[in-house]
C-alpha cells in the first residue's frame, strides 16, 4: 500500500490578502491626495476669479495695525494704490461683501477725475475690513489742525461720497482719531477725545442736513489716539493716525427704525 503523505498547511497564504489589503489602502491615499490637489486648484480659481473682478493683481500689505489684507490693486486705474480692497472671510479672514464692493466701484468711478488731477490719492484710501468698508481720510488736509469742520476746498469731496452712500440703507458710522500730541493753544477743543468725536459728529451732521440720510443710519464716535495705525514716536506715523474713517457697515436700517 501506498504511504500517504502528510499534507502541509500553507503558513504563508495570509501574505495574499495582505498584499490586496496594502494596495488597495495605497489607491485610496492616492485618490485622497488628488482630490486634496484638486481641491487647492478649485480654491486657487475662485481667488483668481474675485481678483479679475478688481481687474488687477492681488498682493499683501500691511495697514500699520500688524494686521496684513489682500492687496486689489489696478495699474491702468488712478485709484491704483487708493483703494485696498481686503480678501473674504473665509477661515478667519473678512468676507467681500457684493454690495459694498459696488460702492466701493461707484466711490471711485466719482472720483476718477480727481484722482487724475489732484493729490486725492494721497489722502483717500478704501479698505475692507469687519467692520465693512471703510473709506479712511487723511485729517492732515481735511481739517486745519485743532479744527472740526472740514476745509471747504474738500467738502466737493464728501459731497460726491456722501450722494452715494444717501441712496443706500446701510447704517453708516464716521469715526474720528488722532495722535497722541496735545492740541494747539488756539484750538476750542481741551482733548483729542473731544476733536475727534467733534471731527466725526461735523461730517454726520453735515451729511444728514445736506443729503437728507436718515437719522438711523448715522453715528459718530471719537477715539482720539486711542487706535493707531503707525507708532506716535514718528511724524510720518502721527500723520498716518490723524484720520477719519467714514464706515459703510454689514448693518442695514430695518423698518421701523427712526429715519
Amino acid at each position: 500500500m501506498k504511504k500517504k503523505h502528510p499534507e502541509h498547511v500553507n503558513l504563508e497564504r495570509w501574505l495574499v490578502s495582505y498584499a490586496d489589503f496594502i494596495t488597495l489602502l495605497f489607491a485610496f491615499f492616492v485618490v485622497m491626495y488628488a482630490m486634496a490637489n484638486q481641491d487647492k486648484a478649485k480654491i486657487k480659481q475662485v481667488a483668481e476669479s474675485i481678483n479679475r473682478s478688481f481687474n488687477g493683481q492681488s498682493s499683501m500689505t500691511d495697514l500699520g495695525s500688524g494686521s496684513k489684507v489682500t492687496v486689489f490693486s489696478n495699474p491702468a486705474s488712478p485709484m491704483g494704490q487708493v483703494i485696498d480692497n481686503a480678501a473674504g472671510r473665509t477661515n478667519g479672514k473678512p468676507e467681500i461683501n457684493p454690495e459694498l464692493q459696488k460702492i466701493a466701484e461707484r466711490i471711485e468711478e466719482s472720483l476718477a477725475y480727481q484722482l487724475q488731477t489732484t493729490d486725492l490719492k494721497d489722502m483717500l484710501k478704501m479698505i475692507y475690513d469687519d467692520r465693512g468698508l471703510v473709506i479712511r481720510f487723511s485729517a492732515n488736509k481735511l481739517f486745519k489742525a485743532g479744527q472740526a469742520n472740514v476745509d471747504k476746498e474738500y467738502l466737493p469731496l464728501i459731497d460726491k461720497i456722501a450722494a452715494i452712500l444717501g441712496g443706500g440703507t446701510r447704517v453708516i458710522r464716521v469715526e474720528g482719531h488722532t495722535d497722541d500730541q496735545p492740541l494747539p493753544q488756539d484750538s476750542k477743543f481741551d482733548t483729542n477725545w473731544e476733536l475727534s468725536t467733534a471731527r466725526a459728529t461735523w461730517i454726520v451732521r453735515y451729511m444728514k442736513a445736506k443729503f437728507n440720510i436718515p437719522t438711523g443710519r448715522l453715528s459718530a464716535a471719537g477715539y482720539a489716539e486711542g487706535q493707531p495705525l503707525s507708532s506716535n514716536k514718528t511724524e510720518e506715523g502721527r500723520a498716518l493716525n490723524r484720520r477719519v474713517e467714514i464706515v459703510v457697515t454689514n448693518l442695514k436700517l430695518t423698518p421701523g427704525e427712526p429715519e
